[in-house]
């Protein structure tokens, strides 16, 4: 569940997990559908780059609480540094941008996943979603 109590919002958001970034996001498309006005979001610092090269982000500079089901019953993380909406670069033809607004995912990178623990075994990696790791 990704929620922001300040903007009155709460939606069972899909993340692919990315030990390759470090920071997790969602998308323009996910955050309109919660209601988001993209308009009223401040820009994040620097570019990102991506599939459609380098471009601007912008950033939820409200607390985002996301809650995680497990065998154990919930999990929730607070995230108060401000959460990543992915933008759609503007230069971009209809067609290219209709094809990223539906391959792009939302994303759990490493500003979330180093708050849990991670298993790697020699043949396969798992991420087991258990106690957030005291720090």
């Amino acid at each position: 569940m990704f929620e922001v109590k300040a903007l009155k919002v709460s939606k069972i958001v899909n993340f692919l997990v990315d030990t390759g970034t470090s920071y997790s996001a969602i998308t323009e498309k996910e955050a309109t559908l919660m209601g988001i006005d993209i308009s009223s979001l401040s820009y994040a610092k620097g570019k990102a780059i991506g599939f459609g090269g380098f471009f601007r982000n912008k950033i939820i500079n409200r607390e985002v609480d996301l809650t995680f089901n497990g065998d154990e019953g919930q999990h929730k993380i607070k995230c108060s540094g401000g959460f990543i909406v992915i933008l759609i670069p503007p230069n971009l033809s209809n067609e290219e941008r209709e094809d990223l607004i539906r391959l792009t995912p939302n994303v759990l990178g490493m500003d979330i996943l180093r708050r849990f623990r991670t298993v790697v075994e020699e043949n396969r990696v798992e991420l087991i979603l258990e106690k957030e790791k005291k720090e």
